[in-house]
C-alpha cells in the first residue's frame, strides 16, 4: 500500500500539533542515478511538554512526482554532524506510532540532547553558573537561538544564539569540526574569541567562563 507525501506531512503536524516549533521547512533533492528524490523536512526548536529537541530533519525517498514514497521507511538526524538512524514503518499508523516515540522519549544522541537540554532554560543555567562561582557583576537577560538560516547541509551545521548580557549583545555560534572538537565562538564588543572542546559536557562551565573573562 502506497503512502503519500500528503499523508506523511499530515501525520507529523498531527503527532507536534501541541508542541511549540520554531520553523519546520522542506526541500526536495535529486538522487544520482535514480528517478527518485529526496524529501527532506527539516524541524527547529521542538519543544513540547516532556520533549525538547534543538534541531533534526526527517528524510524519505519519495517518487519522481513527488506524490508517493517509494519505500515505507526514514532516516533521521540522531546526532550533530550527520549521524542517522534508519526507521522502517508498516503503515501511517505505524509511523505515527514511530515518529512519536522517537521525540518523546528523545531517541537522539548525547550531544544533540545536552544542546536540547541547555537552550530550555539557558539564561537561568548560566546565571546559576555565576551565583556557584560567586560572580555578582554578571547577568544574562536571555539566550535567544538565531539561527542564520533554517535549511543547512549536514556537514555545515552550526548553532547561533545571541547572548544578552548586562545589556550587551554577544554572538555565539557553536560549530562542530568533522567528528573531534566543537568551536564555540563568540563575538563580544567587535572582539572574535574562539575555543576549541572535544565535548558539550559542562557547557555552561564553557559559555560562563568566556562571558566572566571578557566582561569582568
Amino acid at each position: 500500500m502506497e503512502i503519500s507525501i500528503k499523508e506523511i506531512e499530515d501525520a507529523i503536524k498531527n503527532v507536534f500539533e501541541e508542541a511549540d516549533v520554531l520553523n519546520t521547512d522542506s526541500v526536495y533533492e535529486h538522487i544520482d542515478d535514480s528517478d527518485n528524490q529526496k524529501l527532506i523536512i527539516f524541524i527547529n526548536k521542538l519543544f513540547g511538554e516532556k520533549n525538547n529537541i534543538l534541531y533534526t530533519k526527517i528524510i524519505f525517498t519519495v517518487d519522481s512526482s513527488k506524490i508517493n514514497l517509494t519505500n515505507n521507511s526514514f532516516l533521521y538526524l540522531y546526532d550533530i554532524n550527520c549521524k542517522y538512524t534508519n526507521v522502517d514503518f508498516s503503515d501511517i499508523d505505524d509511523f505515527k506510532k514511530k515518529i512519536d516515540k522517537i521525540f518523546k522519549k528523545e531517541i537522539f544522541g548525547n550531544d544533540l540532547k545536552i544542546l536540547s537540554n541547555f537552550i530550555e532554560k539557558p539564561a537561568i543555567t548560566i546565571n546559576d553558573w555565576f551565583s556557584k562561582h560567586l560572580i555578582k557583576n554578571i547577568n544574562v537577560m536571555s539566550i535567544k537561538y538565531n539561527p542564520d538560516m533554517y535549511i543547512m547541509p549536514c556537514k555545515s551545521l552550526h548553532f547561533s544564539f545571541i547572548i544578552n548580557v548586562n545589556n550587551i549583545d554577544v554572538n555565539f555560534i557553536l560549530t562542530k569540526e568533522n567528528n573531534d572538537n566543537y568551536i564555540f565562538s563568540f563575538i563580544i564588543n567587535d572582539e572574535t574569541i574562539t575555543l576549541n572542546k572535544p565535548t558539550l559536557k559542562n557547557i555552561d562551565d564553557t559559555i560562563g567562563s568566556i562571558l566572566k573573562n571578557k566582561l569582568k
